[in-house]
């Protein structure tokens, strides 16, 4: 009788390395293409890591607003952000580097701005200067205080 293969099980961080190699070798066609592997890569992956989702939710946020769609954008922002705490527990000691690289909040910032959701968009950018995540948010807070 013949030994049952027992399925490959990746690490959550290998899951990831293979979404951004994907997503690269994607996006060298555009934005349209990026977006196909990656609504590809949710269909196929049931199982996708919560962790994985927030970069996932942040690449197709960031082509969403490449091509235009900013309702789908702020949409995609929203899960990315929500699934920033599953990113912290997979990656405590990457986490800092990871959100720092995460497109979201200027994705979602100027998604908003187009759609004239000013309030949103100041939201946005004081959740940002929160994290530290650079003294541009604070500029661009400074920028919509009018928005108040």
């Amino acid at each position: 009788m013949a030994k049952r293969q027992e399925p490959v099980r990746k690490s959550v961080k290998d899951v990831l390395e293979d979404l951004r190699a994907g997503h690269r070798e994607a996006a060298f066609s555009g934005p349209e293409a990026a977006l196909k592997y990656l609504r590809r890569t949710f269909e196929g992956q049931a199982s996708l890591p919560n962790a994985v989702k927030a970069i996932a939710y942040d690449l197709t946020a960031d082509a969403q607003a490449q091509c235009g769609l900013w309702e789908d954008c702020i949409a995609s922002v929203a899960s990315a952000l929500g699934y920033l705490p599953d990113l912290e527990a997979a990656f405590p000691h990457e986490y800092r580097r990871l959100l720092e690289e995460l497109t979201c909040f200027e994705r979602g910032i100027q998604a908003h701005s187009e759609l004239g959701d000013f309030h949103a968009a100041l939201e946005l950018c004081e959740r940002a200067s929160g994290l530290g995540l650079g003294a541009h948010y604070a500029a661009k807070r400074d920028s919509l205080e009018w928005a108040r």
